[in-house]
């Protein structure tokens, strides 16, 4: 058993409680610099700086700045598609106006835009089903039939929903 000594000397070191983000924040500060957070700033709110649907099929993966810089830097952005990205090339400017009112300051000068595939993909996984709804049942089995055969679930899956998405667009454009 510990001494009357010892237990005050460890009730002195562990202080009072404090705030998580006071404490993890201003060590993280010093690992990763202000740049991390400012990255981790622009992902975690990429839809309120660029809008919900330019959002869904682009994502921001970091800015680059010049050492010991903060402003004038290049905002690394994947796009879904050779067609997203030719948009978003399109957009650069009214996404850098964005990005930078967002931060109060000229932040970013530059996009360089790469495309992902992958972006697709994992929209579509987390994507909610609603849409599927609008597809008969005749026209589902029909999609069934044309994907049997077809050994390879990930390319079956992607197959289902892009017979979906033309079932669909067929009945919106009539």
């Amino acid at each position: 058993m510990k001494n009357e000594k010892e237990i005050v000397s460890l009730e002195r070191k562990c202080g009072d409680l404090r705030n998580m983000d006071a404490v993890v924040g201003a060590f993280a500060r010093k690992i990763l610099g202000k740049k991390a957070f400012i990255e981790a700033d622009v992902i975690a709110n990429w839809s309120d700086i660029v809008g919900e649907e330019l959002a869904k099929l682009t994502k921001p993966i970091k800015i680059e700045f010049k050492k010991d810089e903060r402003k004038g830097g290049v905002l690394h952005i994947e796009a879904a598609s050779g067609a997203m990205a030719l948009e978003l090339q399109q957009k650069s400017k009214i996404v850098l106006s964005k990005v930078n009112v967002y931060f109060g300051y000229e932040a970013v000068d530059r996009l360089r835009i790469m495309q992902n595939l992958q972006i697709v993909k994992n929209i579509s996984l987390s994507s909610d089903n609603s849409e599927k709804k609008l597809v008969s049942e005749e026209e589902e089995n029909y999609i069934r039939q044309q994907l049997e055969g077809i050994n390879n679930p990930e390319l079956c899956a992607a197959l289902d929903e892009l017979g979906h998405a033309i079932v669909i667009n067929n009945k919106k454009n009539g």
